[in-house]
């Protein structure tokens, strides 16, 4: 790849964290903004500065500006792509009539204990063809790319059946494969978790022991052995799985290479996060009912707390407590949980907006939240998350003149394609 230098930025936005895997408390108000910036890179970052100082950095390289690309960005923004650490966009059917009851005053829980919910995704998907599950997924991610995702988590979890769960991960690597492979400004970065307990089947009703051990003893080997996922994850809730259930799923998962992480606390307080302290989760997601003990231990373990307020919007729940956090110092992110059941959203410039209005986020610190901390949610801060020299040049541009717009102006979608 040839080298492009974006000059004449009028807001760009490097969320510059000098090595650091991440930023918190009072470094996540500052995103490092250059006005008037340049960037300069191929497949990486090679230079970041004012765009006054690129003609001399070019001449230190013997280059002139007919020897690059050069694009003008005044009036825009430059970032760096949003690293979406937490989504289910493989699945198959809808639950559009569930939505529709939730808004009517029926219950998440009571439509779950009615046989729908995740259950009833899981009806689908088992019924999905491999090729069905990656059209749909892809849909979703481009929708997401298009918005300035860069980087998407993606689970499996809507399975619930080894084979199922196996193609859900197939489909996740097809699409990681093909993304890939596309060119700079149109390419995403994908990477699997394995969430085969996310719910318990109806094979095993009445039995949940017996799909505990199922998850040990057969699923986490054949996963580990695909060589698909990176990362396994638990939903530790009441009617879900209990704590002492999630850890001994993640202890075997770990044995196996999988990095962890776990959904906590999101419907009622059961301890799920001192537990991803205890065993060193990478992340663990929602915290609506989160306490300051648990905040606590997620700060001494370096735990990123990763927040979904799309989800807590979508069910009506509270907001987890992000000021909280940001405050006690723990490491904060944002993700889309972009699910057919509880936010159909991929789009990561509506949950800055959801962040700051309804979680007293800064724009900044929503900024660094869904950037360079979604990137820690994934030990992947040093490729990504900022626009520092050396890292993956993975940037997203956007149609207005200061990063504070796109949460100003929301409901539209700024992103312009590179």
């Amino acid at each position: 790849m040839s080298l492009t230098a974006f000059t004449s930025i009028a807001s760009l936005v490097t969320v510059h964290a000098n090595g650091a895997p991440h930023k918190s408390g009072i470094a996540m108000r500052d995103v490092g903004e250059i006005v008037n910036g340049a960037v300069l890179f191929d497949e990486v970052i090679e230079w970041v500065g004012e765009a006054d100082a690129l003609a001399t950095e070019l001449g230190r390289r013997g280059l002139a500006n007919s020897d690059i690309k050069i694009v003008d960005c005044s009036n825009r923004t430059v970032m760096p792509g949003f690293v979406d650490s937490h989504s289910h966009v493989v699945f198959a059917g809808s639950r559009a009539h569930e939505f529709a009851r939730r808004l009517s005053g029926v219950s998440y829980q009571t439509i779950a204990a009615e046989g729908g919910g995740i259950l009833s995704t899981m009806r689908a998907t088992r019924g999905a063809s491999l090729e069905e599950l990656v059209q749909q997924a892809r849909a979703l991610v481009l929708s997401a790319r298009r918005h300035g995702t860069t980087t998407i988590e993606i689970k499996s979890g809507y399975g619930l059946s080894l084979a199922s769960e196996l193609r859900m991960l197939e489909a996740i690597g097809i699409l990681k494969q093909e993304f890939g492979a596309l060119p700079p400004e149109m390419r995403v970065h994908i990477h699997a978790t394995f969430l085969g307990a996310h719910a318990f089947p109806p094979e095993f009703a009445g039995n949940n022991e017996g799909y505990v051990r199922h998850l040990i003893d057969d699923m986490l080997p054949a996963v580990a052995a695909q060589g698909i996922a990176e990362f396994c994850d638990v939903f530790t809730d009441d009617g879900y799985f209990s704590v002492e259930q999630s850890e001994r799923i993640l202890l075997a998962a770990s044995t196996l290479g999988l990095r962890l992480k776990v959904h906590a606390e999101e419907i009622v307080h059961t301890g799920a996060t001192q537990m991803a302290a205890r065993l060193g989760c990478i992340s663990a997601d929602h915290l609506e009912e989160i306490d300051a003990a648990d905040i606590a231990a997620m700060r001494a373990a370096g735990v990123v707390a990763t927040l979904l307020p799309g989800t807590a919007y979508t069910l009506r729940l509270k907001p987890p407590p992000a000021r909280a956090l940001i405050d006690a110092n723990a490491i904060v992110a944002l993700a889309s949980d972009c699910n057919p059941g509880s936010c159909l959203s991929e789009n990561m410039q509506m949950v800055l907006s959801l962040a700051c209005v309804t979680m007293h986020m800064s724009i900044e610190e929503a900024i660094v939240a869904s950037t360079l901390n979604g990137a820690a949610a994934l030990g992947i801060s040093h490729l990504t998350g900022s626009i520092e020299v050396g890292k993956r040049a993975d940037l997203a541009m956007y149609n207005v003149p200061s990063y504070k717009d796109l949460v100003y102006h929301f409901g539209v979608n700024q992103h312009v394609r590179i």
